[in-house]
């Protein structure tokens, strides 16, 4: 037999070997269930909720005169009949709506302060006398229907940029990339600005529904991004790693002198990272800026570090990775993801986009063991993959609209609620070819939620080990939108085609 003939028939024979084997995990998985195993014993991170931010069209539709539609888009958020969120995120405004021309004037967003206060002393910022908080009134109607809901558990003041007073260009973005544009001695007036804006609202908005909402104020959102030159489209503000984790401990500094001052007991929130895929990355060097935090007495102080999924997306090889960084560096420092959008243009209504958000969701809290789970824009006008809920039209005839994605992010908001812990669920798919992940939490009262996703195209059988005597169960696929139905566990359920199941198992 010649040489290349015996290459040939070794080569055959492999591939009879190798598509025999797949044939037969095909067939297993055609005709084998998936079993899920749930081990109450194994618990890992503790949820404190879900959210999403108020920043930019709040101040348009917040105007709005039709009292009705605007309760509408607060219950689709954070009523019970909607995604039942416990976050608010408030979007404090740089001024940017007066002093930049941006192309989307609501990327500029208004600030309480008043300008003409300003004659060249920073200490005005720390006087209350100087703000007229009667502007920004829309964003204050919104956030006020949302506290009515009883939903919300904990806000999260954070600010894009500095008051533009406070810059060194004048404005809400830099005026080249990568600038560092806060002045540095406008430190303590930027701490000031967040402090005195948050103390109102905690005082005379938040303390109205309820003294035990948990408050965190997030001076800086993603400061390792460019926020400058001529493509700077919104308020932002770079930071390098030094001059950041200088300004931090001036606020932490602050802020203990305030809660003392005022019993209150508001809590810094860093440093809302942009992304944590490129840990050791130019300009993304995630490494380097907490190295710098570590030169300072307030890390270790820090009960969490907040981050966001941008560029991750639902790479689990990222996750990998920035877990365990976290696990070797960092153990003490819980996660949470602050911001998410896929940061595509148009608006994807089927469910391929909803299962690629859910993705993110699960992957995030399975292996990144997150604490809190943020989408970035809680409502939008539409023309970019970046809301939970879409407003179109105006004067008339406005519509609210949600699409696959929102009712797959209520699969997880809706049933994991405040003070769930997250419980072992493993699965028998050797080979992760199934399409089927999972994740599950015991909650307050002891039922336990299981949420599994099937990205195939055929619907699955699956075994249920753990589970309790009782299910309810909640389907979103890409005919039906949280179709309920409850019966006896049997010790196998099925996942339809291309769907998120909740499960909530009762005793």
């Amino acid at each position: 037999m010649s040489a290349k003939k015996i290459v040939l028939t070794v080569v055959l024979s492999i591939a009879l070997a190798v598509g025999g084997a797949f044939g037969i995990y095909a067939l297993s998985v055609n005709f084998a269930p998936t079993t899920i195993t749930l081990d109450a014993t194994k618990t890992y991170q503790t949820m404190n909720g879900f959210g999403a931010s108020s920043a930019w069209i709040y101040q348009d539709i917040g105007a709005l005169e039709d009292e009705e539609f605007k309760d509408r888009a607060i219950d689709m958020l954070y009523g019970d009949g909607g995604l039942a969120l416990n976050t608010f995120r408030y979007n404090i405004g740089a001024g940017g709506a007066v002093s930049d021309n941006y192309e989307d004037p609501l990327r500029g967003a208004e600030s309480f302060f008043i300008a003409d206060r300003f004659q060249g002393d920073y200490s005005v910022f720390a006087n209350k006398d100087n703000y007229d908080f009667g502007k920004d009134k829309a964003v204050r109607d919104m956030f006020e229907r949302a506290l009515s809901t009883g939903n919300v558990k904990q806000i999260v003041f954070f600010a894009n940029s500095p008051h533009y007073l406070m810059t060194k260009n004048g404005k809400t973005h830099g005026e080249n990339e990568y600038d560092n544009n806060l002045k540095e001695e406008c430190y303590e007036a930027f701490c000031d600005y967040l402090l005195v804006i948050t103390g109102y609202l905690y005082e005379n908005v938040v303390c109205k529904y309820g003294e035990d909402i948990k408050i965190f104020i997030s001076p800086v959102n993603e400061p390792q991004w460019k926020w400058g030159g001529e493509d700077a489209t919104q308020e932002g503000c770079h930071y390098d790693p030094k001059p950041l984790a200088k300004f931090y401990d001036v606020f932490y500094n602050k802020l203990n002198s305030y809660n003392q001052a005022n019993s209150t007991d508001f809590v810094m929130d860093i440093f809302e990272s942009g992304n944590y895929k490129m840990i050791l990355s130019a300009n993304t060097n995630f490494n380097e800026y907490m190295t710098e935090f570590e030169k300072y007495p307030y890390f270790d102080k820090l009960e969490h570090i907040s981050l966001h999924s941008y560029g991750a997306d639902t790479s689990k090889y990222y996750r990998k990775n920035f877990g365990e960084y976290m696990s070797r560096f960092y153990p003490q420092l819980k996660i949470t993801m602050s911001e998410y959008c896929t940061l595509v243009d148009g608006v994807d209504p089927g469910i391929d986009m909803g299962l690629h958000c859910g993705k993110v969701i699960m992957r995030d809290l399975a292996m990144l063991n997150v604490t809190d789970w943020n989408y970035w824009l809680s409502i939008a006008k539409g023309g970019y993959e970046d809301a939970l809920v879409y407003w179109y039209g105006k004067g008339g005839e406005d519509t609210l609209e949600v699409y696959k994605r929102y009712y797959v992010m209520g699969q997880f908001s809706k049933y994991i609620g405040e003070g769930s812990r997250r419980i072992k669920a493993s699965y028998s798919d050797i080979l992760q070819i199934n399409g089927v992940e999972c994740v599950a939490f015991e909650n307050t009262d002891g039922s336990i939620t299981l949420i599994a996703l099937n990205d195939s195209e055929s619907e699955r059988e699956v075994k249920i080990k753990g589970g309790y005597a009782n299910v309810k169960e909640i389907v979103t696929n890409a005919n039906e939108n949280w179709k309920i139905s409850e019966y006896a566990n049997s010790g196998k359920v099925k996942l339809s085609a291309k769907s998120v199941t909740t499960f909530v198992f009762t005793k």
